[in-house]
């Protein structure tokens, strides 16, 4: 048995002179450039080059919410025509603002714009199939 220095770990391994380094350990940090100063970390750049974050339009998200209730409320004729025109119509502006002033969420005023003119067309469509069938008498009379 060898003589152990005090301070020093007697069962501690020595480290093997013909061992590869280990793939996997732990990165080297990268070299510093002359102009770093030590421990300062760089900040970071901008995403887009800097781009200014558009503003999204509230009008934009208004009109998809109602154009989307719209749809499912045309099964009340004169409830889906109302709901259904005022999501296009809210749409229709909403687009122009967008225009106008250079905002980002134009898919939401033209989903209002669509689910608006579906909801309105269903809100039609299920009034005349009410008038012809009371006109007619209704289901019961043939």
């Amino acid at each position: 048995m060898s003589y152990t220095p005090p301070g020093q770990d007697p069962y501690a391994q020595q480290p093997d002179p013909n061992a590869q380094p280990n793939p996997y350990g732990q990165p080297q940090p990268p070299v510093q450039q002359p102009y770093e100063q030590p421990g300062l970390q760089q900040p970071y750049a901008q995403p887009w080059g800097g781009a200014p974050v558009k503003q999204n339009n509230g009008l934009a998200l208004a009109a998809m919410i109602v154009g989307i209730l719209a749809i499912p409320s045309a099964c009340c004729a004169l409830l889906g025509i109302a709901v259904g025109a005022a999501g296009a119509i809210m749409g229709h502006i909403s687009m122009k603002q967008i225009a106008q002033q250079g905002q980002a969420n134009r898919s939401q005023a033209l989903t209002g714009i669509i689910c608006g003119y579906v909801g309105l067309g269903l809100g039609i469509l299920n009034a005349i199939a009410g008038a012809a069938l009371s006109l007619n008498g209704g289901f019961g009379s043939f």
